[in-house]
């Protein structure tokens, strides 16, 4: 029987100070299947960006069992996590991390540069990418300073999708944004979740959480509750 996509077990996360230990995540058990929407909700402070990290293969946890697509991760180089995040996870945050002197297309085009991509494919990808997501062909020179928050959303979206990941990690992807430009976001992650892509919302929102299928409560680094959201 095939694993889920997303597999882990009494999953641990503890920072040190001094000799004082902080656990951030407190046996964490999830699975998450290919394709689905999944909304991570809980308070600041409570082990929710700790948990996205580690599931986004950013961080390494402490102790515990992660497999992705059936890869123990916790065995992964560091350059193999890398290779993964760049061509299997895209990740959009809440500040869109966006490089002010470069312009939207050519912010899109940045992670095809360390996939070795042509020129002439970066360019056709980008386009794709900031046309699916809605951006006006005409703001594709604009720099980000030009752009509104909806719009410089779109394009970190774009960013995260031009290497066609399978899954979409979004931290406070709206935290930035006024409702209807949030709206408008959050409505692009619905979409990109029914053409197949797996998505993991981070958000303190609850009705931000509802556009997923399933919300996680996490409270104290502890998995607190789970429910099904009627789509």
């Amino acid at each position: 029987m095939k694993k889920p996509f997303i597999q882990a077990n009494d999953i641990w996360k503890i920072y040190y100070m001094g000799e004082v230990e902080v656990p951030a995540i407190r046996g964490i058990s999830l699975e998450i299947k290919k394709g689905e929407f999944i909304a991570i909700i809980g308070p600041s402070g409570s082990g929710k960006s700790t948990l996205m990290h580690i599931l986004g293969c950013l961080d390494k946890p402490t102790k515990g069992i992660f497999y992705l697509d059936e890869e123990d991760i916790l065995k992964a180089s560091e350059n193999r996590l890398a290779a993964i995040r760049n061509d299997r996870i895209g990740f959009v945050f809440q500040q869109f991390n966006l490089l002010a002197r470069r312009s939207a297309l050519e912010n899109v085009e940045t992670p095809c540069l360390y996939a070795g991509k042509s020129r002439k494919e970066r360019i056709r990808r980008a386009r794709e990418s900031l046309l699916k997501v809605g951006l006006e062909e005409k703001r594709f020179s604009h720099h980000p300073n030009q752009l509104s928050g909806g719009q410089r959303q779109r394009v970190a979206i774009a960013r995260a999708l031009i290497n066609d990941p399978d899954i979409i990690f979004a931290d406070e992807p709206t935290g930035a944004l006024d409702t209807r430009s949030g709206d408008e976001i959050l409505e692009i992650f619905q979409q990109l979740n029914k053409e197949g892509r797996t998505l993991i919302l981070v958000t303190h929102e609850r009705y931000v959480a509802q556009y997923a299928e399933r919300i996680i409560h996490i409270k104290d680094g502890r998995i607190d509750s789970e429910e099904l959201i009627a789509q």
